[in-house]
């Protein structure tokens, strides 16, 4: 028998390669045209921003911290730049730093419950029970009814055996999110170990 043809490929369509690629470019576009801003003045902040954000997505994270770095030292009042370089920082592994700068942020952005959470989860990673517990409950306080934050604050409490201390916020998210599958299984993990 003769040989079979190949078969006919289809007409080309974009793949999600393709779509990938143009992102990409753009990106790659998007931080060669920060870079000529930065260039021309020095000064120019926002773009050192936006570059930084980039670069980090790529993994870039020194250029990033550099660039965080020198718009905090020029702009000390950027408090949203101090509270970014804290997050590189922790991503980065650099925590006792991290620690500096996010608590920068926290104490000039205090209506920001999402630093508060932030440092208290950093401070929960360097063991420091109190400070933690101090921040996961202002992020709470400014939030009460984030079941991240509410998780967060129980689960610090779990951790440590205060199961009385996180009953009520157990309590409080099975009530207010009823349909998400945490409150109530924690609920129960917290009365099979109280009910002995």
């Amino acid at each position: 028998p003769p040989p079979t043809p190949p078969p006919t490929p289809p007409p080309y369509t974009e793949t999600k390669s393709s779509a990938a690629s143009d992102v990409y470019k753009r990106q790659d576009q998007a931080i060669s045209e920060y870079e000529a801003s930065i260039r021309i003045d020095q000064q120019f902040h926002p773009a050192k921003v936006n570059l930084a954000i980039l670069l980090s997505q790529e993994g870039k994270n020194e250029r990033a911290e550099q660039l965080l770095r020198s718009v905090v030292d020029e702009q000390p009042g950027m408090l949203e730049v101090a509270y970014s370089l804290g997050l590189l920082l922790v991503e980065m592994q650099e925590y006792q730093e991290a620690v500096n700068y996010l608590e920068q942020a926290s104490a000039g952005l205090p209506e920001r419950a999402r630093i508060h959470y932030n440092l208290g989860l950093l401070y929960q990673h360097l063991q420091d029970s109190i400070r933690a517990e101090q921040k996961l409950r202002e992020a709470l306080a400014l939030a009460p009814g984030s079941l991240e934050f509410q998780s967060a604050l129980a689960d610090h409490y779990l951790k440590r055996g205060l199961f009385e201390q996180a009953r009520p916020i157990a309590e409080a998210m099975a009530r207010m999110h009823p349909n998400e599958p945490i409150g109530g299984p924690m609920l129960n993990f917290i009365r099979q170990n109280t009910e002995k």
